[in-house]
């Protein structure tokens, strides 16, 4: 667990299941534009109690961290990041893919979660690379991915199929600090 001014967050797993599956159907407005569309049953709890046991499993294994952004104040899941596809041997690196509560856009909180998140991964998973990519109109993202030391990198046309359509992409890195002579 990582110990934020607001939160604590903690790699998703089972006992999480009914949070997630209210920070999913409480945001799902918000969240649409940003996200793939989503089966019917993705917020019933043994959808969400399996992608607790299917997290653990890959934390275990070193594919991926799923991490949960839990308020101190409300208990509520506040906030997500996930490290996915992580690439071990020369290259390890791994993909950054975040999203917070519409109630909590624009405080500060996803850049906190995230600034928190970035030294774990680079210092005790020991990546080298972190790649996080948004969609061109998504200011706020770009935003955040500035201020946190992501470099763009390039534009990738017809990317991810976001709700329901292929979509342009702006990729960025941020290198571990460590690394950078």
């Amino acid at each position: 667990m990582i110990n934020t001014a607001r939160t604590v967050i903690d790699v998703l797993h089972e006992s999480h299941a009914a949070r997630l599956g209210d920070y999913y159907r409480e945001n799902t407005q918000h969240l649409r534009p940003w996200e793939p569309i989503r089966p019917n049953d993705f917020t019933s709890l043994s959808a969400c109690a399996a992608r607790g046991r299917q997290a653990q499993l890959n934390f275990k294994h070193g594919l991926s961290v799923n991490l949960v952004a839990i308020s101190k104040d409300d208990q509520r899941i506040a906030a997500i990041c996930n490290f996915t596809n992580i690439i071990k041997g020369p290259m390890m690196a791994c993909n950054l893919g975040y999203s917070v509560a519409a109630d909590q856009q624009g405080t500060g909180l996803m850049s906190e979660v995230i600034s928190a998140a970035l030294p774990y991964m680079f210092d005790k998973v020991g990546l080298h690379r972190i790649m996080a990519n948004y969609l061109p109109e998504n200011a706020r993202s770009g935003a955040l991915l500035v201020r946190l030391g992501f470099e763009k990198e390039g534009y990738a046309k017809s990317y991810l199929k976001i709700n329901g359509e292929w979509r342009d992409h702006i990729l960025t890195a941020k290198i571990n600090p460590a690394h950078l002579l």
